[in-house]
């Protein structure tokens, strides 16, 4: 394999990074020197392969309107069928700007004004704001949490899929914050009862590369033909390659009605084409990106551990469980008998460190904090010190 040197610190200030330069917006006044571990994008360069792909396309000069070609879609199936064994055919493939987008146009397609939205905190939060902007219900199946191991409350989502007016259940697999990756017979389960219901599942899969061994992720639509018949899959290259500001995702739908559907909820939107730097992004990092992840991923694997164990020695007193997938801890931090407001003002203000609230996760969150650890060791190091300090 190439080496690559994700132990590099690169200056982040100063480029309008929502990470190093946002935190005011977000947090109110903070330190001038506050170390970002919230917002979850890597502070790692993206594979070579996909900044030279950039770079000689903007050498081009020239940066018209584009649209995702056939190769464009087979690299994706390729990635797909090489890294999770789902075997995609690039026409059930459809492109567009985000997986919140997609999120959003599906909800606007497949429901109406009023109807329910099943979501399961604690939750990525956009879960919550795209339900609510357009004018759905929230209708929570909060997770099981045992000891900091989260399950899905299947016996309370029963009575749930079967309210006619609840009509998609948004999955968050593998989850965030709390960094479970779901297994076969977790999503069989999950999946059986929305089609015995007739409710939509909506799975966003955006974290699917970023799981850990043993563990592995299986997409939801792969299960079954029956699941693949009646799940729209949201998945996107800019977690794994860190490339979030190319706004590049893609909407994975065997059964032609649910992604004629899509595709108008779209269409009507004006979201469903790439930008010129997304696209030749994606198409690099589909094709040439395998060894990268390999070893971001064991990097990412040797934080989380170290991590934890810091957790566990330094600072007893706070739960955490080594996450199965993502780059995002969930830190339990009830311990520290303050409330959530407290928690993250002496964070910021003494330790001089901004880690995510788990409140905006909702109220489940409360009293928790999400780290995150895709960063060079050093500053992974500063910010656990940080933390510590904080108490």
């Amino acid at each position: 394999m190439t080496y690559y040197d994700f132990d590099m610190v690169h200056e982040r200030k100063n480029t309008c990074s929502l990470k190093w330069d946002g935190m005011d917006g977000r947090f109110g006044t903070v330190p001038d020197d506050a170390l970002p571990m919230w917002v979850a994008d890597m502070d790692f360069l993206s594979p070579p392969e996909v900044i030279n792909a950039i770079r000689e396309r903007a050498l081009q000069g020239v940066f018209g309107y584009v649209h995702a070609s056939v190769s464009s879609f087979e690299a994706v199936a390729g990635w797909v069928r090489s890294i999770h064994g789902w075997d995609i055919q690039p026409d059930w493939i459809i492109s567009c700007t985000g997986v919140m987008p997609a999120i959003g146009a599906a909800i606007r397609a497949f429901s109406r004004p009023g109807d329910g939205i099943i979501i399961q905190p604690p939750v990525y939060p956009p879960f919550f704001r795209i339900v609510a902007d357009n004018d759905r219900k929230v209708v929570e199946n909060p997770l099981v949490n045992d000891q900091g191991y989260y399950r899905i409350d299947t016996d309370s989502l029963r009575p749930i899929l079967e309210d006619p007016g609840n009509r998609i259940l948004l999955l968050c697999s593998p989850h965030n914050p709390v960094g479970r990756v779901w297994r076969k017979d977790e999503l069989e389960q999950v999946g059986r009862m929305c089609i015995e219901t007739g409710t939509l599942l909506i799975s966003d899969e955006i974290h699917a590369d970023l799981v850990f061994k043993p563990d592995r992720h299986i997409p939801s639509a792969s299960i079954s033909t029956d699941m693949a018949a009646n799940t729209i899959t949201c998945i996107s290259p800019s977690k794994t390659f860190n490339i979030p500001g190319l706004q590049t995702a893609y909407a994975v739908i065997p059964a032609p009605s649910l992604r004629k559907g899509l595709q108008a909820s779209l269409r009507a939107a004006s979201i469903g084409t790439h930008n010129v730097f997304g696209l030749v992004a994606s198409d690099a990092a589909y094709i040439h990106g395998a060894s990268w992840r390999e070893l971001m991923l064991e990097y990412i694997r040797k934080n989380r551990d170290q991590a934890v164990s810091f957790m566990r020695e330094e600072m007893p007193w706070v739960g955490v469980r080594p996450p199965e997938g993502t780059y995002l801890m969930w830190l339990d931090m009830r311990g520290s008998g303050l409330d959530t407001e407290e928690v993250t003002e002496r964070l910021i203000h003494k330790g001089r460190v901004v880690l995510d609230p788990g409140y905006w996760f909702g109220k489940e969150g409360s009293g928790w904090q999400r780290l995150n650890i895709a960063c060079p060791t050093t500053l992974l190091e500063e910010g656990l010190k940080r933390i510590k300090a904080s108490f």
